[in-house]
């Protein structure tokens, strides 16, 4: 009982040092999820209690509570946190808790941020990069973050092609992992309804998200009859042409806007490029002489985009990780998330339209959260 006591004041009160606890526990029906906290849908196997890179029979469900470090400018800075408690939820809990933070906010147009991460990445590296994402996009929207059993370190051991061995078992399991995020997004849709969900793709995980979304029959039945508020693609590793010929002719119905988000500096897909012998639909090759365009698309090139973090890390990393692109996501949860018109970037100064209709974002620096206040908003049909 002291510790049900215990987490309850983690939850609502301000997380204090107090707040360390060891392992998954139960939350109670009454508790509320606080602003410093992650939900996750995780379609991973366990182990000995641990996250393992496999496909698990059933979902699971949970909260991670976490506190932040202050950054002197999250749009460049290092993003700090602790993981101060993860809490298993039951499905009833888990929608509870999701419909009363999200559709019982006080602010009416609550929604929140459905997150499937790439290549890669574990179970702690999506809360990771969720949570550091969520905090450099500097919204109080809610995020949940859909684990698939990708394998951590990107590296397959014991294969003498580690690299490449790691990216094909990532690759089948994205694919056995179709039904699991069909039925996650069902339950976030049953929780708090399409116009309330914004649906992120990142990487690998816009292979598991667009083919699903294509094919899956009842999920997109559920989809065509109360569309996603939005859904974006952020340097998908899908091939350019079936993306562009397949998927988005699939899925523009299923969705009240659509966004891709690609660029030209993206080390990972050049690579990925290079094994799968095709180009990728978020890197914006010279052959091809730009982005995809398509009807109903919105295409967004990033290149230009303000990066966080080092010199080093701007100048040698992959230029592919989501929680780096701080213009992306200043775009994506303040203009695309806020049913914001597109030309809100032009008002801002953050992207220019160019005359294929692409948009391209500004280097300038990530203005204030709140400034798409000025901006005209567009219909949520």
């Amino acid at each position: 009982m002291n510790r049900l006591r215990l987490l309850f004041a983690c939850s609502v009160l301000s997380l204090g040092s107090a707040c360390f606890a060891a392992g998954p526990q139960l939350l109670p029906d009454q508790v509320v999820a606080p602003l410093d906290t992650l939900f996750y849908i995780s379609a991973r196997a366990r182990e000995n209690g641990r996250a393992a890179a496999r496909l698990g029979q059933a979902l699971e469900y949970g909260m991670v509570i976490t506190r932040r470090s202050a950054a002197p400018n999250p749009d460049l800075d290092r993003v700090d946190f602790d993981v101060v408690d993860t809490l298993l939820l039951t499905r009833e809990v888990f929608v509870a808790q999701l419909r009363t933070r999200v559709v019982e906010s006080s602010d009416s147009d609550a929604f929140v941020v459905l997150y499937t991460h790439g290549y890669g990445t574990g179970l702690s590296e999506a809360w990771e990069h969720s949570t550091s994402s969520r905090t450099r996009a500097r919204s109080t929207q809610p995020w949940i973050v859909f684990a698939w059993p990708s394998i951590g370190s990107g590296v397959a051991w014991g294969d003498a092609n580690f690299v490449g061995a790691a990216y094909r078992q990532d690759s089948a399991s994205a694919v056995a992992s179709r039904g699991s995020y069909a039925a996650a997004i069902s339950i976030v849709h049953e929780a708090i309804g399409g116009q309330r969900i914004l649906a992120v793709a990142h990487s690998l995980g816009g292979q598991l998200v667009g083919e699903t979304l294509a094919q899956d029959t009842a999920l997109r039945a559920l989809l065509r009859r109360d569309p996603l508020r939005a859904l974006a693609f952020v340097s998908p590793d899908v091939e350019a042409i079936r993306f562009g010929d397949v998927i988005v002719p699939q899925i523009r119905a299923l969705t009240r806007r659509l966004v891709l988000y690609a660029s030209s500096d993206d080390r990972v897909l050049a690579m990925s490029e290079m094994y799968n012998d095709s180009e990728r639909a978020g890197r914006i090759a010279d052959a091809r002489c730009g982005p995809i365009v398509r009807d109903a698309l919105e295409t967004v090139d990033m290149t230009a985009g303000v990066y966080a973090d080092s010199r080093l890390i701007h100048t040698f990393g992959t230029r592919h990780a989501l929680r780096r692109k701080s213009a992306v996501l200043f775009d994506l949860l303040h203009v695309v998330g806020e049913r914001r018109a597109a030309t809100c970037r032009t008002l801002l100064g953050t992207g220019a339209q160019e005359d294929t209709g692409v948009w391209r974002l500004t280097s300038q620096p990530v203005p204030a959260s709140d400034a798409t206040a000025r901006c005209e908003g567009v219909s949520p049909s």
